[in-house]
């Protein structure tokens, strides 16, 4: 911001008058300084008022002394008359004129301190308004962004800068730019400088403001900003509100999807209670259900926090919602009912190596939405059968083996082995029979004699004889079904 020569001339209350280099009148002032120095240069820095009356100057030394103001830049001379000059000497304005120096005679009556007020004035009138401006144009760039998204916020600050401005994304190279005959040239000039971060770039006529986008310490994109001149500092201001909106925007996405899966979580967790029907939990995890209108559970046994960021993450990257209930040792998630463990591995693959040996998972069958529940429980009996060569388990009936999954059956079966295969153990321990592998084998083929006899390569009579001699140290009847379940599932654990 400066004051113009000119506008000080038709501040009438101050009287002054141009006395020389009218060539130079457009001139900005940044600021006042009296001195009655000689020679001011070591104490000036550019553009300023230099007052002076002229106590030490002589008049054949006026030209020397204007060629010492011009090399220090400075704007403008205000020479007081009437105390030791009556008029600006002749040798200050021909040399003024010839260097387009405006030279501002300031009569005896007018004090340095008044024209010092002026331009003070001015000045600070000129930072009132631009910070209005800024304030205002902020509001139309904010409503815009609420309306129109990035293209609207690109449009507004390259009005309100009279600038050309685009924006870049990082990932997709996608240019939204105002005017769009800037779009080219200027994603050009930001792959060139973007690795840089932040870019200043100033040139005789040409300014270049490249700012990143960025959303926690990953960059989005990068917000350019080009002008024919240097952008003053209230521009700056916009262009970094300008940044703030596009963040805000490009997150807008993520803000939704987190609410979602909030939402989604909680109906997920009161449809396992069995307080949402069907019909009620479908309006919140629709799009959770895959073909066949089927879900999966999968429960994780683990490190809760690492594993429902790998989830949240991987089913971002596929565009799906992340519906998981955590409690103290795990987390319950819901999936699609043609996600297969083939499918769960991708989707924690994300998580720690470290952690992710620890990890153990059941995987439920195919279900409908509200047999939830149901889809829990046997992801629980699947996990319950994980260990370090099968870290996911997926549920599955028909293997025999979802039961001794279960750590309350593993009790009670152990229970019976204890009073059934040990016992016959021992005797076989005592006796050198094989009372243990031949009750195995009989029951394994469903009590027909000739294929267990041939699996153990022996006589059916031999077989009968040590399944008698196996009732008889147990005192049981093998001929019973449930005798012969229970004993079987001992055997097997």
């Amino acid at each position: 911001m400066s004051v113009p020569v000119r506008w000080l001339l038709q501040r009438r209350e101050l009287a002054l008058r141009l006395s020389a280099g009218e060539t130079g009148a457009d001139r900005g002032i940044d600021f006042v300084a009296p001195t009655e120095l000689l020679d001011p240069r070591p104490w000036l820095s550019g553009g300023e008022l230099l007052l002076t009356t002229g106590l030490a100057l002589q008049p054949s030394e006026g030209a020397a002394y204007v060629r010492r103001l011009v090399e220090a830049n400075v704007a403008a001379l205000g020479f007081g008359t009437g105390l030791s000059h009556s008029v600006v000497p002749t040798s200050v304005r021909a040399e003024a004129d010839a260097l387009g120096l405006p030279v501002v005679e300031v009569p005896f009556v007018t004090p340095f301190a008044a024209v010092n007020r002026a331009v003070v004035n001015r000045l600070a009138e000129q930072e009132y308004e631009l910070v209005r401006r800024a304030a205002d144009t902020q509001v139309r760039i904010t409503r815009a962004a609420l309306r129109g998204g990035v293209r609207a916020i690109v449009r507004e600050l390259a009005v309100a800068t009279d600038a050309s401005v685009a924006y870049v994304a990082e990932r997709t190279e996608a240019v939204v730019a105002h005017p769009a005959s800037s779009a080219e040239d200027l994603a050009a000039e930001v792959a060139a400088v973007r690795r840089e971060g932040s870019v200043a770039v100033s040139g005789p006529g040409r300014a270049l403001i490249v700012q990143p986008v960025t959303q926690g310490r990953v960059t989005e994109g990068h917000l350019a900003v080009r002008a024919p001149r240097p952008l003053e500092s209230v521009e700056l201001v916009l262009l970094g509100h300008a940044v703030s909106l596009v963040t805000l925007e490009l997150d807008k996405p993520r803000r939704l999807r987190d609410e979602r899966n909030r939402l989604g979580a909680n109906a997920f967790r009161l449809l396992l209670a069995g307080a949402l029907a069907h019909e009620e939990a479908l309006e919140f995890l629709g799009d959770a259900v895959g073909s066949g209108q089927r879900v999966r559970v999968l429960r994780l046994h683990g490190q809760v926090p690492a594993v429902v960021r790998a989830l949240d993450a991987e089913l971002a990257q596929r565009d799906r919602s992340c519906y998981v209930v955590t409690d103290d040792v795990g987390v319950t998630a819901l999936l699609r009912g043609n996600d297969d463990i083939a499918a769960v591995e991708s989707l924690l693959a994300r998580v720690p190596s470290a952690r992710a040996r620890a990890l153990r998972a059941g995987l439920s069958a195919a279900h409908r939405l509200g047999d939830a529940a149901a889809a829990l429980a046997q992801a629980e009996h699947a996990l319950a059968a994980a260990d370090s060569a099968r870290r996911i388990v997926e549920f599955d009936p028909t293997s025999g083996t979802t039961l001794l999954g279960s750590p309350a059956v593993r009790t009670a079966l152990e229970a019976v082995a204890a009073s059934t295969v040990e016992v016959l153990a021992a005797y076989d321990a005592a006796h050198g029979t094989a009372l243990v592998v031949s009750v195995r084998a009989f029951l394994e083929a469903n009590g027909h004699w000739e294929s267990a006899a041939a699996e153990l390569d022996v006589h059916r009579h031999t077989l009968r004889n040590r399944i008698a001699k196996a009732e008889q140290v147990l005192d049981v009847d093998l001929g019973d079904a449930r005798v012969r379940a229970e004993l079987l599932l001992a055997l097997l654990l």
